[in-house]
């Protein structure tokens, strides 16, 4: 637990709140740490005697200490099953991917890994279930998919001892994710610890090897100010509230067998901190995919499952390396329903638009699409007035859509909107390191 990892006895933090002691004062025991402290069962030596800050700073330092300890002493698990060769620096990029839990990452990254076309991804070591262990990374000859779900603080029965939640940022060690995000950017390995999602315990670290395209997906990939400045590209997954509740009913109670109101109190219970930690992000990203519910076919009432969306494409103008995706005539405000002998229109048909807007305090330009494709075939024909997608040939945008049809989102703006973001990231592979993907 995180009291463990501070050097404090259950028995001594009892006492101290017995006695009336603010947190304040159990912050200030805190920095005057033992000659000898044991962390997950490790003792570590050698540490200041005292050290600055809260309990949280003093419990991160400690824990990357405890990582630096298993990496030189060579307790690390390795895929030997893979080779990579060293990497130039100048030849990788690392992208970051914000989104809350249940947000649709998962179907993102096999859009974005498939599009590197280097074969199946993969869980490193080959995953639990594959004779390895049980990990959070996922990796192709090309890509590696990083989550950072792995650099908690606590596992977790320490954040019950907390009584903080994961996405409240004193419960992430972002110093050290910093530091190994900085190593591998330089074309070094990395010992990176493992949040295990399963039981909720903090494992033996994992060897990453840097790879062309490092991608970092969670909760918090933007809101360090030093990590952001790593990042070559950043994405933001905005599923509003009305949507996420939508999703939220479909998995936890058709799935999980949740009652509505204990899906409501769980949603109350994440809004503070996501609004406080999580959604501040948005500002940052250089691409935002808005999903938001239908206009041209509106949900009954608040509770009605939604069964078509509305999925915006803000994408910032004055990124580096990246041209946005715009609908027929650049700097224009245009409306389209596609209808006619080329593209199918039963209800409820699909609409585009493409406009210019401040997001955030940002010039953006905004593409949208609400309603389905219902013949993925004839998005060819929406194709055509697509311009600066990223595709190297035309139809490669409808080709990628394709292959992942039957996926979540396949027909609809959130496939759509993902592809595109997934060419576009190779156009930025390709223009910072002038290889070819």
């Amino acid at each position: 637990s995180w009291l463990q990892l501070a050097g404090i006895s259950v028995t001594t933090f009892c006492a101290v709140f017995a006695l009336g002691y603010s947190v304040t004062a159990v912050q200030q025991y805190a920095t005057t740490r033992p000659a000898q402290v044991v962390v997950q069962g490790r003792t570590l030596v050698n540490l200041p005697q005292t050290q600055a800050g809260s309990v949280y700073t003093v419990q991160q330092a400690e824990r990357a200490a405890l990582v630096r300890m298993q990496a030189a002493s060579g307790e690390v698990r390795r895929d030997t099953s893979v080779s990579r060769p060293k990497i130039d620096p100048k030849k990788m990029v690392l992208i970051g991917v914000a989104a809350d839990s249940g947000c649709g990452k998962s179907t993102f990254m096999r859009r974005l890994t498939g599009i590197f076309g280097d074969g199946k991804t993969t869980p490193l070591g080959g995953g639990h279930g594959g004779g390895g262990w049980e990990t959070n990374t996922l990796v192709s000859a090309k890509t590696t998919v990083m989550c950072l779900d792995d650099y908690h603080l606590n596992d977790r029965a320490g954040r019950k001892v907390s009584g903080l939640t994961a996405l409240d940022e004193r419960e992430n060690n972002f110093n050290l994710m910093y530091e190994q995000l900085s190593t591998l950017k330089k074309g070094s390995t990395i010992a990176k610890p493992i949040y295990n999602h399963v039981n909720g315990t903090l494992d033996t670290p994992e060897e990453i090897a840097p790879s062309p395209i490092m991608i970092i997906e969670g909760l918090h990939p933007m809101l360090d100010d030093r990590v952001a400045e790593l990042l070559d590209f950043s994405i933001y997954l905005d599923i509003s509230d009305r949507v996420k509740f939508a999703w939220k009913i479909q998995r936890d109670m058709a799935e999980r067998g949740w009652a509505l109101e204990d899906i409501k109190k769980d949603i109350e219970k994440r809004k503070p901190d996501f609004d406080k930690y999580v959604a501040p992000q948005k500002a940052k990203a250089d691409m935002v995919i808005e999903v938001l519910p239908s206009e041209i076919a509106p949900p009954k009432d608040e509770t009605s499952p939604l069964e078509y969306l509305r999925v915006r494409l803000i994408q910032k103008t004055t990124t580096k390396h990246f041209d946005p995706v715009y609908l027929m005539e650049k700097g224009s405000s245009i409306t389209w329903k596609p209808c006619g002998d080329n593209l199918q229109c039963e209800y409820p048909g699909v609409q585009f638009a493409y406009y210019p807007e401040t997001y955030m305090g940002s010039p953006v330009e905004v593409l949208e699409m609400d309603g389905v494709i219902h013949n993925l075939k004839e998005g060819l024909f929406v194709e055509k007035f697509l311009h600066n997608t990223g595709s190297k040939e035309f139809g490669e945008l409808t080709q990628e859509l394709l292959k992942l049809q039957n996926s979540p989102g396949g027909d609809n703006g959130t496939g759509f909107m993902q592809t595109l973001a997934a060419l576009k990231i190779r156009e930025i592979y390709e223009r910072v390191t002038g290889s070819k993907a």
